[in-house]
């Protein structure tokens, strides 16, 4: 038997404990880190072992790996900002682990480029976002009402009280003139059109023969009406040009970026919402109360002995506006999803019953978003969403002595007469120029528009490579956003002012067809060095887009056989407008996070051509950049103190065809067909106006995160403004587009929320309190040629005048006569606001709610022509004497020429919403069958505070137009809306 004997036996030992200590230092722990409840994976995670330096990072799929670990009991500890820190008892023998993190409270994140998004703490440009649970509080018919008063330096204002639509958002003044104005909607990726199209109404109000030829006269809808508010996860609003300019010559105006909801790894989750409401008129006219017969023939001569009869009038607004048929709406939405798959889906019928007769608007909406993770290195997305619209408007705005819309005739119409139906037979007006019934035509007529749209987007994330240090990404979206338009408008014979053209009856049909196509390929790597001392986003991408747009109008007068379709008349006259715009853009940018996440730094720039320019291949740039800064060292005041320096730069694209000269068919030689110009030369020369913008600001939370506040400064230059030239007869036109000259706009914007009573902890009772404040000057800069008018309809009755050193948006008018040289001529306003505030309060008890917002504005001018109209028939409500000495002050025949009484200070107080609700107790919602219930009334628009004399101090004759706005011309009037909602969660 051999026998271990001597120093062989120590050797033995020694070389035992070192292979046991070897095999106890060789221990290896492996895991994955996920998100509590979600199972979503969590990368970047620090897996530590307490008392050791012994540590590691999870990989992107959420798995770890650590080494070197010793025998026994361990304890680890898993920590990642925003999620916390959580220990893990290991014991012996055991060597895998599945560790869960809970997500805390996280900072706001902000989009910052086509693919990217950061902190708002590491922000350097001003950025509004507004939830979709605040767009929800109050019933609205388009997502820019629900907008009204909660975006600081956004000045939204409806064009009328017309049911469907028709808001315009002008964010930080004026930066055109000839150009597009409203900013650049992107919902999910998709380039979105928010064109309004005229119906066709102008053919028979005749409202384009006039001084102004516009045939925006229509009030027609934007056709950002047709997204359905309840599908809003979050707006992002990007005002100023260092935000914008990643999107180039589209964002001049702002980009507004839209996020819709999508579903949670979970159980399925089922909401519905019920709501019934109704509109009440909250404001009339009123008309002249004749005191007797004597003064009635004075005023509409011997006819009115017929039918005056002493105490007796009629409410004709009433009879027209007084509806308050029952709305309603009813959305539905379910959602929910596995750790791979997640989905949201929503259903929406809307009914809102208008005020006037025979007027209203419905909508149908269907959305479906779907995402799925093939792995943990790639996912797609999918949004799909059907729309279907019937809007009916009626006849309102501006007409030319035709006696079609309604506040025209009711200007003639004295209140003495009556336009009811009398058994089967309307009475002929005897005080309209055509005999026009307002109450036969609100009923005979009929106006239909009918729209489907479809919008859809696909978008793919990839994850080329990624390890400690490195992230690489290559995402991808392609966005396709299409409707079809139609407009039905018929005016059967009858009617009394359809035989005055001596063509009774008319039908009108408008079709249009609108096609948006984006797609875009993003690459962005990120760099985060071991050491953490900086971070490093790099982003480079390719965007291509098309727009199209395929108008045509039919109109057919003298119908044969009562019929409302076009083939019947016996009269056509048709036309047809095309575009189509192609454009192609990349991009780099580059955002650099250091010093502890105290310093950011921006720096991008974007290349685009289009076809729209003269020469469609030429290459503009538009470069930004910007730096922000976290003060450190004064935690002890300041949970936060940031400032930002911010510019950028961005365009404004020519709008279609004013490169090219209009070509126009007629039969003009010997009445054979001909091709003949139309008066305007294209300039081939033509380029995008461009816009350099400077901002500053200064951020503050305090108070334990109970009050932030944002203050921002900016100053916006904008050039090579897109101007038309009067050309020498001799070549053949008389106008032509050119770039050239400036505009200037300068401005201050603050915003406020505060969590009063949060220092205090007062129990069961919560209020939030936000404010914001905007203020907006523009000047025009630089004027190649000279002071021109523009807008409205002639300095006799109040127009814009561009003129160097002015505001581009300063009203002209008549303020007396020079015997020698004629009426004199000079500024009698502006519809720039001298600004405007918002206050928002919500307040919360135990189950209850009660929340209302209050919308200011100071200031702004509006060109009433519907007071001088009613003036002029002698029927305003204060004619005698105030209306009197108004009309004949300002009637050239009576040696007036003071049109100043009819610019009006449009400052008004409004209480936008409120809302109270009360939260059943979960016992009550058991009985539904639900996890909870909420019942909740409120209103929109309840109460306004304003001394215009007007229907409405919010108002625009011709719709969306960057300088002619603020005029009255017998618009939709106004309507409060009432609402009691049902809100329920399965």
């Amino acid at each position: 038997m051999f026998k271990w004997k001597g120093p062989w036996f120590l050797v033995l030992l020694f070389l035992t404990t070192q292979m046991s200590m070897a095999f106890a230092q060789e221990r290896t722990i492996t895991g994955k880190v996920e998100e509590s409840g979600s199972g979503k994976a969590i990368s970047g995670a620090t897996i530590k072992l307490q008392g050791t330096d012994i540590q590691t990072i999870s990989a992107p799929d959420g798995t770890f790996e650590l080494t070197d670990v010793p025998e026994g009991d361990l304890n680890l500890e898993i920590s990642k900002d925003n999620y916390g820190t959580s220990v893990e008892k290991l014991s012996a023998g055991t060597n895998q682990l599945l560790a869960e993190l809970t997500q805390e409270d996280t900072e706001e994140i902000v989009i910052t480029g086509q693919a990217t998004s950061l902190e708002k703490k590491h922000l350097a440009h001003s950025v509004s976002k507004v939830s979709g649970k605040d767009m929800t509080l109050v019933s609205a018919q388009t997502f820019t009402e629900a907008l009204q008063g909660k975006v600081a330096g956004a000045n939204i204002q409806v064009n009328s009280g017309a049911p469907g639509g028709g808001i315009q958002m002008k964010l930080r003044g004026v930066s055109t003139i000839n150009g597009r104005s409203e900013p650049l909607y992107v919902v999910d990726g998709v380039i979105m059109t928010d064109v309004s199209i005229p119906s066709g109404l102008s053919e028979v109000t005749e409202s384009h023969l006039g001084s102004n030829s516009s045939r925006s006269q229509d009030n027609a809808v934007n056709r950002m009406a047709d997204f359905n508010v309840n599908d809003i996860e979050s707006i992002q609003i990007l005002k100023g040009a260092s935000a914008a300019a990643i999107y180039g010559a589209k964002a001049s105006n702002g980009v507004v970026i839209i996020t819709t909801k999508k579903g949670e790894a979970g159980k399925t989750r089922v909401s519905l919402t019920q709501r019934f409401g109704i509109y009440q008129l909250s404001n009339k006219l009123g008309a002249r109360k004749y005191k007797d017969v004597e003064e009635a023939v004075e005023s509409r001569g011997e006819i009115a002995r017929e039918y005056f009869v002493s105490g007796k009038t009629y409410d004709h607004e009433e009879e027209l506006f007084g509806n308050t048929d029952l709305s309603n709406e009813t959305n539905v939405s379910i959602s929910g999803g596995t750790n791979q798959t997640d989905y949201y889906a929503s259903i929406l019928a809307r009914k809102d019953a208008a005020i006037l007769l025979g007027t209203g608007h419905e909508k149908q909406s269907l959305r479906l978003n779907i995402g799925h993770a093939f792995s943990e290195k790639f996912q797609i997305r999918a949004y799909t969403n059907l729309i279907h619209s019937l809007t009916r408007r009626g006849v309102t705005n501006n007409q030319n002595d035709n006696g079609v819309s309604h506040y025209f005739v009711l200007a003639n119409t004295p209140s003495f007469f009556d336009q009811r139906i009398k058994g089967s037979l309307w009475p002929k007006n005897p005080f309209s120029p055509t005999g026009s019934n307002a109450l036969q035509t609100a009923t005979l007529m009929s106006d239909k528009e009918n729209l489907w749209r479809m919008i859809g987007s696909l978008q793919s994330y990839l994850d080329v490579y990624s390890d400690y240090e490195h992230r690489v990404q290559f995402n991808t979206n392609v966005g396709v956003d299409r409707f079809q338009q139609k407009d039905d408008l018929y005016f059967p014979p009858e009617l009394f002012f359809e035989p005055a053209d001596g063509l009774p009856g008319t039908a009108l049909l408008t079709s249009a067809e609108s096609l948006n196509f984006n797609l875009g390929v993003n690459l962005v790597y990120t760099y985060e060095p071991e050491s953490n001392l900086f971070r490093s986003i790099a982003s480079a991408g390719f965007q291509h887009e098309e727009r199209e747009l395929n108008i045509a109008y039919i109109v057919s007068r003298y119908l044969n056989g009562g019929k409302s379709v076009v083939d019947v008349g016996s009269q056509f006259s048709i036309r047809e407008n095309r575009e189509l715009i192609k454009d192609q853009g990349f991009y780099f940018q580059e955002e650099l996070i250091l010093l502890d996440d105290s310093l950011t730094l921006t720096g991008a720039i974007r290349g685009e051509r289009s076809s729209v320019n003269g020469d469609p291949n030429e290459v503009f740039f538009y470069p930004k950049a910007s730096v922000a800064y976290n003060i450190p060292g004064l935690e002890d005041v300041f949970d936060r103190i940031k400032v930002r320096f911010a510019y950028g730069e961005t365009g404004n694209q020519p709008i279609y065809g004013q490169k090219f000269t209009p070509l126009i068919a007629s039969n003009n030689i010997e009445g054979n067909p001909a091709i003949t110009n139309g008066g305007i030369a294209g300039d081939p020369n033509i380029k995008p106006e461009r816009q350099r913008e400077f901002e500053g600001g200064l951020d503050l939370i305090l108070l334990d995160n109970a009050i932030a506040l944002e203050f921002t400064v900016y100053q916006r230059n904008i050039t090579d403004l897109l101007l038309q030239r009067t050309l020498a007869p001799s070549t053949g036109f008389t106008t032509q587009y050119f770039n050239g000259g400036g505009l200037r706009n300068r401005g201050i914007e603050i915003a406020l929320e505060a969590n009063p009573l949060a220092p205090f902890d007062v129990a069961d009772l919560e209020w939030i309190f936000r404010t914001t404040f905007t203020l907006n000057r523009s000047m025009v800069t630089d004027l190649p040629v000279p002071a021109f008018y523009t807008g409205g309809f002639g300095v006799a009755v109040g127009t814009f005048r561009i003129e160097e050193g002015k505001s581009p948006t300063q009203i002209y008018g008549w303020v007396g006569l020079d015997p020698e040289t004629g009426p004199i001529e000079t500024n009698i306003g502006d519809i720039e606001p001298t600004f405007r505030m918002s206050f928002y309060n919500q307040l919360s008890y135990n189950r209850f709610n009660l929340s209302f917002l209050v919308d200011w504005q100071q200031g702004s001018d509006v060109i009433n022509l519907t007071k001088l109209t009613w003036d002029g028939a002698g029927n305003s409500r204060d004619y005698d004497p105030h209306g009197r000495e108004r009309f004949f002050g300002w009637l050239p025949d009576a040696g007036g020429f003071d049109f100043r009484p009819y610019v009006e200070d449009a400052t008004f107080i409004k209480l936008r919403e409120v809302t109270l609700s009360y939260n059943l107790p979960d016992q009550w919602a058991a009985y539904l069958y639900a996890t909870s219930a909420r019942i909740s009334l409120s209103g929109r628009n309840l109460l306004v505070i304003t001394d215009y004399w007007g229907l409405d101090p919010e108002v625009s004759n011709f719709g969306n137009q960057a300088i002619a706005r603020n005029i009255d011309v017998g618009p939709y009037p106004p309507s409060r809306s009432f609402w009691l909602s049902f809100d329920v969660r399965f």
